[in-house]
């Protein structure tokens, strides 16, 4: 996944990435507005005018929304009509979301309005652009939203950017219009179609997914320099990467995978010391399948990536303002299926990925497959070794598989019927976020058996990828084999699959 290589982040709305989002998000990375995108909200903006100047019926703005959709707003009272769409649809409850997906989403919603379609006021647009450049975040909560639109965040961010609400500044919450003032940015007025256009995105929900679908593209590539350690430490045999194995059921992530774990183990399997004439016909399936198991995760990603390649960078309003002919197009481009179903089979993805690291964690810890010391102990019967682990291993991985129940499934009927499907996407990515996280923890598990039982084999993994990967985790792991505490061990592992020296353990294919 590409990142981000200057200082700041153009939203042109057409090619805003994951790797963007995450940067702008979680790195404060500025961003500026082309001058197409611009001008594209423009254009719709001024077609908005002409259409209402024409009498023309608008949803939102000449009418009420969801079940009131059929009562017009008088003329007299459509300038107060969209403050108070946003006063109403700021009903968000439960925990407060984090800043960085606060950002996300409104980088993203900045995004999706150069793309055209929305017409919001160009006073609201740059208020959006200059309270993220500011540091600005609105106070926004995570309950309110169905997949079919994330109105209750949206709505705390646009109230935010008119000095409604509250913002963070650090860990304090302050009133918002004087968070704007002590930024130097003025309160934004609302245009005539600004409430409902504002909201009227999934710009949280594709927001949530595009930070996930960096943190799983570190975790999975990281993940295989990982399972190459193991590799090694069993002395497992590297055959089941051959290409030919893999040409003849060629899914792609297979495929990938494969070629990489040919690239990570090289010679480094063969100085492990398998002896072919005494070790059994084949590996059990920790090391037998993992090309197998991992490729569909690969694949699982590099979908979500091509949903969100469309997600960040689409025209979701409803109705569809178009600037060219002057028609208004109702539609429903803000239902998060897309997102929701990529999140799903990710999960799904992620609860077999983790299920086989668990298992590879046992084998280590089992004499019979791969001659170390039982449960990797210097001393085994006085001292328990690394016997632990395995059941933190198989936690971490239970507790991925108790979240790969699909939710895009669950049926949903509000609004009077009207509105009667949902994705349930911003439930989808907080599992996945969940689902991730103790996917994590189980490959951190791994990593610390996995070096602990090279040291205790006196093999020092060498070269890139693999190599570099165990050199920072002999600096980060203690080498002392006495029964000690290992829970630090292992969050010192966990944190490493995410940091900048493991880098030269993470790839992806090179047609990405």
């Amino acid at each position: 996944m590409a990142v981000p290589t200057t200082d700041s982040v153009t939203l042109d709305g057409r090619s805003l990435t994951p790797a963007e989002v995450s940067a702008v998000a979680r790195e404060g990375m500025a961003v500026r507005l082309g001058e197409e995108a611009r001008a594209r909200n423009t254009a719709a903006a001024e077609a908005t005018a002409t259409l209402l100047q024409r009498g023309t019926r608008i949803y939102g703005l000449t009418t009420g929304v969801g079940v009131l959709r059929s009562r017009d707003v008088p003329p007299s009272e459509r300038a107060d009509h969209q403050l108070r769409l946003l006063r109403s649809h700021a009903a968000g409850a439960g925990r407060p979301l984090s800043p960085p997906l606060v950002r996300a989403a409104m980088a993203v919603r900045a995004n999706q309005l150069g793309a055209g379609g929305a017409g919001v006021s160009d006073e609201l647009l740059g208020a959006l652009v200059g309270a993220l450049n500011s540091g600005v975040v609105p106070f926004a909560r995570e309950l309110g939203s169905l997949g079919t639109g994330d109105l209750t965040v949206l709505a705390e961010i646009a109230l935010a950017l008119i000095g409604e609400g509250r913002v963070w500044r650090g860990a304090e919450l302050l009133a918002a219009e004087e968070a704007l003032a002590e930024a130097g940015l003025a309160a934004a007025h609302l245009g005539p179609r600004d409430g409902i256009a504002f909201m009227s995105s999934s710009a949280a929900s594709a927001g949530h997914a595009a930070l996930l679908a960096v943190d799983a593209d570190r975790l999975l590539t990281t993940s295989l320099a990982v399972s190459a350690l193991s590799f090694i430490a069993a002395g497992a045999d590297p055959v089941v990467f051959d290409a030919r194995v893999h040409a003849a059921r060629p899914h792609p992530g297979q495929v990938a995978v494969a070629a990489r774990m040919r690239e990570l183990l090289g010679a480094e399997a063969a100085a492990a010391g398998r002896n072919a004439s005494r070790a059994p016909v084949h590996d059990p399936y920790p090391f037998r399948a993992l090309a197998q198991v991992e490729g569909p995760t690969l694949d699982a990603l590099s979908d979500l990536e091509s949903v969100l390649a469309v997600e960040l960078n689409a025209a979701t309003e409803n109705a569809l303002i178009d600037a060219r002919s002057l028609e208004v197009l109702p539609n429903a481009n803000f239902h998060a299926a897309p997102i929701a179903l990529g999140l799903d089979r990710l999960r799904t993805a992620l609860a077999q990925s983790s299920s086989l690291v668990a298992v590879r964690v046992s084998a280590l810890l089992d004499p019979g497959v791969g001659a170390l010391p039982t449960v990797l102990s210097a001393r085994p019967g006085p001292e328990s070794g690394a016997m632990m682990l395995e059941y933190t291993a198989h936690a971490a991985a239970a507790d991925v598989l108790s979240l790969a129940a699909p939710v895009a499934t669950h049926p949903t009927t509000v609004g009077g019927g009207i509105e009667s499907h949902a994705s349930f996407a911003p439930l989808a990515a907080r599992r996945a976020q969940q689902a991730l996280d103790s996917a994590a923890v189980a490959v951190a598990v791994e990593l610390v058996v996995a070096v602990r039982a090279l040291r205790m084999r006196g093999l020092a993994p060498a070269g890139t990828g693999a190599g570099d990967l165990f050199e920072a985790a002999t600096h980060r792991l203690d080498a002392d084999l006495r029964d000690r505490a290992l829970g630090d061990d292992v969050e010192a592992a966990r944190t490493l699959l995410f940091d900048e020296r493991a880098a030269a353990a993470r790839w992806r294919p090179q047609s990405e």
